[in-house]
């Protein structure tokens, strides 16, 4: 390997100096590593470009090449994430920077401006099924309405899987407490008109403490709990009034 001129040198320690300000998953980290690679400065080290990467950054080479082809986009497009800026990647190579701009604004639209990796991935695979084999790349404001309708769908659908997940994660709700022992009748009298059973509907303290004091007294009589219930009902009646009224009071 060559040893490194003073210009060489000098360029090199400015890369290094970018990517060390900017972090190393910035557009601009990634047009630094991509004069370190493409002028070979990394055999200053020497090192391969892998073994750079590696040993001097703590990331992979492949990690450090994806990034290198996100750059330009990261950088145009004004998108922070490298991971979403790789979505795009292909349709600014293949298509030109004012279609990948328009996919690009059309995903933020439809995704409400909460642009994710999986939804312009969406958009960008809906243009290629548009496009096909065709060698005109549509104009960019139908590529942006393209990307906004199918981002828009992609969104609702996950919003639709996430609401059915979480109502299957749901507690199903608790049964209505029974008025009675197991087997037993209703605390409310079967024999009480629709209004009066609404209105005599009690607590469920009450109602088990009925439900004990009926069925012990069943036990001393020889009679059911029910007919012991609706004639204990009776009698509340007769001192209140109708259930209605009592209500009412």
């Amino acid at each position: 390997m060559s040893p490194l001129s003073e210009e060489e040198r000098l360029l090199l320690s400015q890369c290094e100096g970018r990517i060390q300000a900017f972090g190393k998953a910035a557009a601009d980290a990634g047009e630094a590593f991509d004069t370190i690679k493409n002028k070979e400065l990394h055999r200053h080290y020497r090192m391969t470009w892998a073994e750079y990467t590696m040993a001097r950054w703590g990331v992979s080479v492949s990690q450090v090449d994806r990034l290198i082809a996100a750059a330009p986009v990261m950088r145009e497009l004004s998108i922070p994430n490298e991971g979403t800026a790789r979505e795009l990647v292909p349709a600014y190579r293949e298509w030109g920077a004012d279609s990948a701009r328009a996919l690009w604004k059309g995903t933020k639209e439809g995704s409400e401006n909460k642009p994710t990796a999986k939804v312009l991935r969406a958009a960008v695979l809906s243009a290629k099924e548009r496009i096909g084999d065709a060698k005109k790349v549509p104009a960019p404001e139908k590529l942006e309405t393209l990307a906004r309708k199918t981002v828009s769908r992609v969104v609702k659908e996950e919003a639709a899987a996430r609401a059915e997940k979480a109502a299957a994660k749901k507690p199903p709700a608790p049964a209505p407490a029974a008025a009675g022992e197991a087997g037993q009748d209703s605390a409310v009298p079967s024999s009480a008109p629709a209004g009066e059973a609404a209105a005599w509907v009690l607590p469920d303290t009450a109602v088990q403490e009925f439900s004990r004091l009926f069925v012990a007294q069943a036990e001393a009589t020889g009679r059911t709990p029910g007919e012991i219930a609706i004639e204990a009902f009776g009698v509340l009646r007769q001192h209140y009034g109708t259930a209605g009224d009592h209500a009412a009071t």
